[in-house]
């Protein structure tokens, strides 16, 4: 399983049936402009930054979590290693990211045999950094959807999305899920707003 999906999950499951089980997937400008973004760390490569090692782009892959991740920087500081995840806006609080990210640390400590406490999501649009402490709620929760989203894979068709407007207009895949004409049909929207 692919660490992104964490992150597609927790935003939509419908979607992120459709991305890791069907493998459908569409660019809009939102994915394009992350694609852009990312472009330095997509960059495999290593670097010394003051007192930090900085690794890009670094596949890890844990058994125990029968997960493959992408990191976009792993750092090494005084003898600690944390993740950090690059995202295309600015800070924000949303928890598929937390998860995306706790995911990382999930698997580099099952590679590296180390404990890691904390990452940081760095957010482009704000040029910040926020550390994430990976604490037993957020770690518990994240093994619990990196186990939905396998039984994903046993599915036949997509589970129920998240139907809400405000987030389904933003995804790259609206015009492959068409949530208002599902939720039409169904008899669950009423002159064009969710009931």
């Amino acid at each position: 399983m692919e660490g992104h999906a964490i992150n597609t999950f927790v935003y939509c499951p419908r979607r992120c049936y459709y991305e890791y089980v069907e493998r459908v997937f569409y660019h809009n400008m939102y994915t394009i402009h992350g694609k852009i973004l990312h472009h330095r760390v997509d960059h495999m490569g290593k670097e010394h930054r003051e007192e930090r090692e900085i690794y890009r782009s670094l596949f890890v892959c844990s058994e125990q979590y029968r997960l493959t991740v992408r990191c976009d920087i792993v750092e090494s500081s005084e003898g600690h290693i944390y993740p950090v995840e690059y995202k295309r806006g600015k800070m924000s609080n949303w928890e598929n990211n937390k998860m995306q990210l706790c995911a990382q640390a999930l698997a580099l400590e099952d590679t590296l045999q180390c404990s890691i406490p904390y990452g940081y999501l760095f957010f482009y649009g704000s040029y910040q950094r926020k550390k994430i402490d990976f604490d037993l709620s957020l770690r518990n929760e994240t093994i619990g959807v990196i186990k939905e989203i396998q039984d994903l894979y046993r599915r036949t068709e997509p589970p129920e999305g998240i139907n809400d407007w405000t987030k389904c207009k933003k995804c790259s895949l609206v015009d492959y899920c068409l949530p208002m004409d599902r939720m039409k049909l169904k008899g669950k929207i009423e002159w064009g707003r969710f009931i």
